[in-house]
């Protein structure tokens, strides 16, 4: 086992022993690579105090023996519920744990149909995901050069925003940059909204071509080494109305608060208000519905960060997002979005592309 699957492991038996477990069954792919590093799509880990067990089908099981060392292998013929049953009751304890954010309903019955029924599996809530949360330095670092590529394609994308120009070629053209001349993934799928549309937070590229006075908002990020970067800016086509640079401006505000009020330690409930009671206050409080921000990892959406309902409490290496926005029907929208690192001494940002309203 490679030193850093060793010590994550470490961590997980750690979680398990705090939750009573003896077993625990990981299925969310993206906690099984995090574990294991194992990059494929189809592979489950059974933990226990002294086994680590990775399963996969045969598509996998050369990738597996490189990339999961130390961890027992075991071959699925098809990854059906028979077959995985058979390698938890083989575990030999009374309490298996499960993901139950991931395991399905059906799956559920299919499995306490075919253990034996001394075995007892007990549901789960972010077990592993919580530990994901913490970013080693090799994480960090990959976070810090998906957001260096992405500020990099900001600038690029620039060049092609003018009258005429459509949602949907912009979206083609970031995308084929982000991977052709960047060599790197995209995070999701790319945000391209422009007039009007500006104001769906998350308005897929349309047809719709860009207009003098526009607003465009640009919501994308680049993923490298599995970790994703996101980004959102919003600009104007040609020169920005008083309103326009009004609304921007005070999404510019809530952002910068709510950057300052980011250190290990604080609850993320309160720094979603900080930049939800300065939005309030400045008149447009019924047009920010979302949560503030969300974790950042090996998924762009990686976990809860700032919302009304938060309970997360801020650590050191934690990496989130901050992004307030303010979107009015008919009129547009403006949302601007930074990736930052939590830090002993409060917040670094990691995504550096201009802030103010650029006009076209």
């Amino acid at each position: 086992m490679t030193p850093l699957a060793a010590a994550r492991v470490e961590r997980a038996r750690a979680a398990m022993e705090r939750a009573g477990l003896p077993a625990l069954l990981i299925t969310r792919i993206e906690n099984v690579g995090w574990l294991t590093g194992f990059t494929g799509t189809n592979g489950f880990v059974l933990l226990t105090a002294d086994r680590a067990v990775f399963a996969t089908d045969s598509r996998y099981t050369q990738q597996a023996a490189q990339q999961c060392p130390g961890f027992e292998q075991t071959l699925l013929a098809t990854s059906a519920a028979e077959e995985i049953t058979e390698v938890l009751a083989k575990a030999g304890v009374p309490r298996i744990g499960f993901e139950a954010a991931h395991l399905t309903v059906d799956l559920h019955r299919k499995y306490r149909e075919k253990l034996p029924a001394a075995i007892e599996l007990v549901p789960t809530t972010g077990l592993i995901d919580d530990l994901r949360m913490v970013k080693d330095p090799g994480e960090i670092a990959l976070l810090e050069e998906a957001c260096a590529l992405t500020d990099r394609a900001f600038q690029h994308i620039l060049l092609f925003l003018k009258p005429g120009a459509v949602e949907r070629d912009i979206a083609l053209e970031l995308e084929w940059h982000i991977r052709r001349d960047l060599g790197a993934e995209n995070a999701f799928d790319i945000i391209v909204a422009s007039g009007p549309r500006s104001a769906l937070p998350h308005g897929k590229a349309s047809d719709r071509a860009l207009r003098q006075g526009d607003l465009v908002t640009l919501d994308f990020g680049a993923r490298v080494g599995g970790y994703c970067a996101d980004i959102t800016r919003t600009v104007v086509i040609g020169r920005a109305t008083d309103e326009q640079k009004k609304v921007h401006g005070i999404v510019l505000d809530a952002l910068a608060r709510a950057i300052e009020s980011i250190r290990p330690g604080a609850a993320g409930r309160d720094v979603d208000a900080v930049a939800r009671t300065l939005i309030r206050d400045a008149g447009y409080g019924d047009y920010f519905g979302h949560g503030l921000g969300h974790s950042l990892g090996r998924t762009v959406h990686d976990g809860q960060a700032f919302s009304v309902r938060s309970e997360v409490t801020l650590a050191e290496r934690m990496v989130v997002t901050v992004e307030p926005g303010i979107y009015i029907p008919e009129w547009g929208g403006v949302r601007v979005e930074d990736d930052v690192l939590v830090e002993a001494g409060g917040a670094r940002v990691l995504t550096r592309s201009p802030r103010d309203l650029l006009e076209l």
